[in-house]
C-alpha cells in the first residue's frame, strides 16, 4: 500500500498492471502521498483448502475488516454453553488479540499527545457490521462516534461532547472509504468527516484502516502476488492465494475462456448487483453474457480456481451432515510484529449439500479453537506472546467524554425502559380489575375498570406525541370492545405505539447503539425482555405472568444502571431520560384519573391509580399515620405530585433532573425546570381536591410544561447536524 500511494515501483517496474490499480474503485488519488506507515493495523483472510488439502487464501479483506467481534462473542457464547469442555480443554484465548489490538492502536499516536484519543467511527445505519464493531469496541474500551460526533477545525479533528472537545489522534474507520470525506471523496451516506483526508495529509490524525485501502482487496492482485512478495521482501509467499488469472492479460484470458465450465469470475471490486460469479450455475446463455461483459473490458476482470468445498461436520447437524465452509482469519501488523487471532471466524453454508458458503447473514458462524501446544506454560496474554510488552502512556484519569449522540441514546434508553415499565404496571392494574369485575356491569368496580381502561388508551395513545393533550382524551372505555383482547394487544403488539413491546423494542434499538457502555450483563436482560414479549400462544399467555416479567426486567436494568454506570454523563443522561419519563407519564395518569372526584368508584380509581405509580403502600401510612383530617385525593396528590421524598413524585423527577443537567452543554436546559418547578412550589393540595376544575387545569399547564422541559433538553443537548455534501453533488 505504501508503494502505491508512494513511489509506484511496482508498477513502474510492471509487476502490477496500473489498470487494476487506478481502474479500481478502492484506489483515491488523493490519498497519495499521505504517509501509511503502521495505519494499515487490521487485516483479514478468507481462507478454503485446495485439492491436497492445504489452506489457501480466497480474498483479502483491508478496508475494514469485519468478524473478530463476531469471533469474540461466539466464543463467549461457548464458554457459558459448554463451560466444562471450554474449561477443560488448553485452548489459546482470543482476548491477547484485542489486546494487542488497543496497544497497537496507541502506538499509533503522535509523540506530541501523552494519551492519544482513539475513536472509533461508524456509519450510523445499522447493518450486520454494526453488531461487530459496537462488541469489539466494548473490548477496546475506545469510544463509537458517528459524523455528527466529529468537527474538524484548524486542520485537526475534534470530538464533540456534552462536556469539553477533544482532538482526535487516531480514527479507526470503520465506514466505506468512498463515503468517508464528502469533500474529497464521494459523498451520500452521510457517514463521513468533511476534510478528513486533509487532516490526515497533515498528519493530524492517523485512520486506521487508511482510505484507500480498499484496493488491496482486488481479486486481480491475486495473480501477482508472488512476484510482488519477491520483489519487496525478497521472500515467496508462506500461505499462497488459489491460483488467479487477471483477463487483462492474453494468457490469463485464453484460461478463463477454456475453463469457463467452472471457475470464479470476478471484477475488480464488487459492487451491488456486480459481485463474483460460479460460472457452474450458470447456464450456457449466461456464460455466454457473461464472458461478452469480460472481453469487452478485459482489464477489469479476474478468474479465480473454485476450490473443493471445505467440508466439515457441524456439532448438532445429523451425523455425517457436512456442510461448505470458509476460515476468516484475523492479523494484527504492529511496530513488534505481527499478531494473529489464535482462532477465527468460520462460516458454513446453511444447507446441506451447498457448494457455496453464504455471505454472513445468511450463514452458520462457528467459532474456531487453536490447542495450546505447551499447556503447562502460565497464562499469559496472547497479545504479549509474539511480541514484547507495549509501554503506553496512562491515560488521564478523569470523565470519559460523551458525543451528544451517545448522550441522546442513552436518554431515549432511560425514557423507553421506563415508558415500558410504567405501560406494565398500568396493564397490570387494569388487569386486575377486568378479572374482578368485567362481568358485573353496573357496578362500582365496573366503573372503576372502565375508568382506568380508558385512561390507558389516552396515556398510551399516539395521541400523546402530537400536540396537548385534552380532557376528551379521558372519554369511557368503548362499550363494544374486549378489555382482555386490548390488553393483550398494548402488551404484544409490536407495530402499535405505546405498546409495552414496541417501547422494549426502542429501548432495545437505542441501547444497541451504545452497546459499548452498558454491561454485558443488561444484555442478558433486554434479551429475555424480548423474548417475554413475543407470544408462543396467542390469547392463552398468562398475562399477570408477562407484564411482572416486563416489571422485573424493567427494574433489573435501572437497578443495573443505578450500580453499575459510573456517575459522569452517560449516567446523567440515562437517568435524566428516566425521570422525564416518569414525571410525564405520573401527570398524565393522573389527569386522567384523579379528577374523577366524584364519580363512581373514585376509590377504587384513586387506588389503582396510586398502585400503578408504586405508591399504595406510602399512601396508606400517610392516611394512617397523620392524613385522616385531609381528604384521601390530597393525601394521594401530595404523594405523586409535591413529596420530594417520593421517588416516584414529580418532584423528586425534577430535583433528579436538575442534578442530572448539571453534565449538559450550555446553553444549560435546566433553566426549563424553573417553571414547572415554580408551579409545584406554590401548589396546595388540599386546595386542589376540592376543586375537579381546578385540579385538571393544573395538571394540563403541568403536562404542557414537562413537554417543553423535555424539548428543552433535546435542543440543548442533541443537536443534529445538517447532512454533508461534496463539491460535485454541489457543482
Amino acid at each position: 500500500m505504501a508503494d502505491l500511494y508512494g513511489p509506484r515501483e511496482l508498477v513502474k517496474r510492471g509487476l502490477i498492471p496500473p489498470q487494476i490499480i487506478v481502474g479500481h474503485p478502492g484506489f483515491f488519488a488523493a490519498a497519495s502521498g499521505i504517509p501509511t506507515r503502521g495505519a494499515l493495523l487490521t487485516t483479514a483472510a478468507d481462507l478454503g483448502k485446495d485439492a491436497d488439502g492445504q489452506w489457501r487464501v480466497l480474498a483479502d479483506r483491508t478496508q475494514r475488516p469485519l468478524g473478530a467481534g463476531y469471533a469474540m462473542a461466539i466464543r463467549r457464547v461457548i464458554a457459558r454453553a459448554l463451560a466444562p469442555v471450554h474449561r477443560a480443554t488448553p485452548l489459546r484465548r482470543l482476548r491477547g488479540y484485542f489486546d494487542a489490538l488497543r496497544s497497537g492502536l496507541l502506538e499509533l499516536g503522535s509523540s506530541a499527545s501523552e494519551a492519544p484519543r482513539v475513536v472509533m467511527l461508524r456509519a450510523a445505519d445499522e447493518d450486520e457490521s454494526a453488531f461487530d464493531e459496537m462488541f469489539a469496541a466494548t473490548l477496546l474500551g475506545f469510544p463509537v462516534v458517528v459524523s455528527d460526533d466529529v468537527a474538524l477545525r484548524d486542520g485537526r479533528l475534534w470530538l464533540t461532547t456534552t462536556g469539553r472537545d477533544e482532538a482526535i489522534d487516531i480514527l479507526v474507520r470503520r465506514v466505506d472509504a468512498r463515503s468517508a470525506d464528502p469533500l474529497d471523496l464521494v459523498a451520500g451516506s452521510g457517514a463521513g468527516i468533511q476534510g478528513l483526508v486533509e487532516a490526515t495529509r497533515l498528519g493530524n490524525v492517523t485512520v486506521v484502516n487508511p482510505v484507500g485501502s480498499g484496493v488491496l482487496e482486488n481479486p486481480a492482485l491475486g495473480a501477482f502476488l508472488p512476484a510482488i512478495a519477491r520483489a519487496l521482501l525478497d521472500e515467496d509467499l508462506l500461505l499462497p492465494s488459489a491460483r488467479t488469472w487477471w483477463c487483462g492479460e492474453e494468457t490469463g484470458r485464453r484460461h478463463a475462456a477454456a475453463h469457463l465450465d467452472d471457475i470464479v469470475v470476478a471484477p475488480l471490486a464488487s459492487l451491488p448487483g456486480q459481485g463474483r460469479v460460479f460460472t457452474a450455475d450458470l447456464t450456457r446463455d449466461e456464460r455466454a453474457a457473461l464472458w461478452e461483459r469480460v472481453e469487452s473490458e478485459p482489464w477489469a476482470w479476474s478468474a479465480q480456481e473454485v476450490l473443493p468445498p471445505w467440508q466439515v461436520d457441524l456439532v448438532g447437524a445429523a451425523p455425517g451432515s457436512n456442510r461448505a465452509g470458509l476460515l476468516r482469519t484475523f492479523t494484527l501488523a504492529g511496530a513488534s510484529g505481527s499478531t494473529v487471532m489464535p482462532g477465527g471466524l468460520a462460516r458454513f453454508a446453511a444447507q446441506e449439500g451447498a457448494r457455496r458458503v453464504p455471505a454472513l447473514a445468511e450463514a452458520i458462524a462457528k467459532d474456531v479453537w487453536v490447542l495450546d501446544e505447551d499447556a503447562e506454560r502460565p497464562d499469559v496474554p496472547q497479545g504479549h506472546r509474539d511480541r514484547d510488552r507495549i509501554e503506553v502512556p496512562a491515560a488521564t484519569v478523569g470523565p470519559v467524554p460523551l458525543p451528544p449522540r451517545a448522550a441522546e441514546d442513552l436518554y431515549w434508553f432511560g425514557r423507553y425502559v421506563e415508558r415500558a415499565e410504567s405501560t406494565a404496571r398500568l396493564l397490570l392494574v387494569a388487569d386486575d380489575l377486568v378479572e374482578d369485575h368485567l362481568t358485573r356491569p353496573g357496578t362500582i368496580g365496573h366503573a372503576a375498570m372502565t375508568t382506568m381502561l380508558g385512561a390507558i388508551n389516552a396515556v398510551t395513545s399516539v395521541q400523546r406525541y402530537r400536540g396537548r393533550a385534552t380532557a376528551a382524551d379521558t372519554a369511557a372505555f368503548p362499550s363494544g370492545e374486549d378489555p382482555v383482547g386490548h390488553l393483550r394487544r398494548l402488551v404484544f403488539e409490536a407495530g402499535r405505539r405505546g405498546s409495552v413491546r414496541f417501547s422494549a423494542a426502542r429501548a432495545n434499538q437505542a441501547a444497541s447503539r451504545v452497546r459499548e457502555l452498558l454491561s454485558l450483563d443488561a444484555w442478558l436482560v433486554l434479551s429475555r425482555l424480548q423474548r417475554t414479549l413475543i407470544p408462543t400462544q396467542p390469547n392463552e399467555e398468562d398475562l399477570q405472568g408477562v407484564l411482572a416479567a416486563v416489571i422485573e426486567a424493567c427494574l433489573a436494568l435501572s437497578g443495573m444502571s443505578a450500580e453499575g454506570l459510573v456517575r459522569d454523563a452517560s449516567w446523567a443522561f440515562h437517568d435524566a431520560g428516566r425521570r422525564v419519563e416518569r414525571a410525564q407519564e405520573t401527570v398524565r395518569v393522573l389527569r386522567r384519573t384523579l379528577p374523577a372526584a366524584s364519580t363512581p368508584g373514585a376509590a377504587l380509581v384513586r387506588e389503582a391509580t396510586l398502585r400503578a405509580r408504586e405508591s399504595l403502600l406510602s399512601y396508606r401510612r400517610r392516611r394512617a399515620e397523620g392524613g385522616r383530617g385531609r381528604s384521601p385525593l390530597a393525601v394521594a396528590l401530595e404523594l405523586l405530585l409535591l413529596d420530594e421524598t417520593n421517588p416516584r413524585s414529580v418532584a423528586y423527577q425534577l430535583d433528579r433532573l436538575q442534578d442530572d443537567l448539571r453534565h449538559a452543554p450550555s446553553p444549560d436546559p435546566a433553566a426549563a425546570l424553573r417553571v414547572p418547578t415554580l408551579a409545584l412550589a406554590g401548589a396546595d393540595a388540599a386546595a386542589l381536591a376540592l376543586d375537579p376544575e381546578a385540579l385538571d387545569v393544573f395538571l394540563a399547564d403541568l403536562e404542557t410544561q414537562l413537554r417543553a422541559v423535555s424539548g428543552s433538553v433535546e435542543a440543548a443537548c442533541f443537536p443534529h447536524r445538517a447532512p454533508a455534501h461534496s463539491f460535485e453533488e454541489r457543482r
